[in-house]
Parts: C-alpha cells; sequence; structure tokens
C-alpha cells in the first residue's frame, strides 16, 4: 500500500513538473528569415483549377494588371471578369474592368490603366471555369501601392 502511494505522488509531482516547464519554439535553420515578414496568400483547392495568379505593377503613371488562370487538363472554357480598384476613404471603388474568354485550359490577360500616387490599388479576378461539363468559380485578388 506504501509503494501505491509513493508511486501516485511520485506521478502527480511529475504532471506538475512538466506544467511548469516552458516550451519555445526555434525556427529550422532550413527556412530564410526573410519569408516571416512577407504576407503569403493561402491558396484553396479547386476542382477544375490549377492556379490563377494575379500581378500588379506601377510603372510611369500606369498599372500593368496580369493574370493567368489554368485549368485542369480537360478545361473547355474560361470566363473572367478583372477589376482594378482604388482604396479611398470611403472603401474601394471601381476604376476599370475587364472581361476575358478563352475556349481552352488556360486564359492568359494583360491590361494598363492610369493611376494616382500615393493609393492602395487592388487586382482582383473572378473567374468561371468549366471542365468536364462542371463549372466551377474562382476568385483572387492582389494588392499593391503607387
Amino acid at each position: 500500500m506504501k509503494i501505491k502511494k509513493v508511486a501516485t505522488f511520485l506521478l502527480i509531482g511529475m504532471l506538475f513538473l512538466n506544467l511548469s516547464i516552458p516550451a519555445f519554439a526555434e525556427m529550422s535553420p532550413n527556412v530564410s528569415q526573410d519569408i516571416i515578414s512577407v504576407k503569403v496568400p493561402i491558396t484553396p483547392q479547386w476542382e477544375n483549377t490549377n492556379d490563377v495568379k494575379l500581378d500588379l505593377y506601377f510603372i510611369n503613371g500606369k498599372a500593368e494588371c496580369v493574370g493567368v488562370i489554368n485549368g485542369i487538363s480537360g478545361t473547355s472554357n474560361i470566363s473572367a471578369t478583372f477589376k482594378l480598384e482604388r482604396k479611398g476613404l470611403l472603401g474601394w471603388s471601381l476604376e476599370n474592368s475587364w472581361s476575358k474568354k478563352s475556349k481552352g485550359e488556360s486564359l492568359s490577360f494583360f491590361e494598363t490603366d492610369a493611376v494616382a500616387k500615393g493609393y492602395t490599388y487592388r487586382l482582383s479576378v473572378t473567374a468561371e471555369v468549366t471542365r468536364n461539363g462542371v463549372t466551377e468559380t474562382v476568385n483572387t485578388s492582389v494588392e499593391g501601392k503607387y
């Protein structure tokens, strides 16, 4: 009986000891410190779409809007609306909008539009990707400051 009591108290003591020990995490040496400050978007897993890539550049008072939508093999149609918006005091306002269609597995987009310095702009896309008779809607956006 005495051995059971001692074993029980030892076990309880070990449990309490574990609660009071702080744990610290350290970054793995193969992970670059530079990527910690970069906001990397979480990308969804789509049924018909491999990826959607958007880029927004500013050169000489113009926004260069670039987009690529890649469907999975067998994609027959991609229809997309790209929007360039400017952030103001009351929220986002539409600067320009473009519609593009493709009868294949990928759709590429490039347009420019005049922009003003000192504002944040957002390029977004909403696309319908059709494969084997099934259509899914995908969307994403990127922001940049000029």
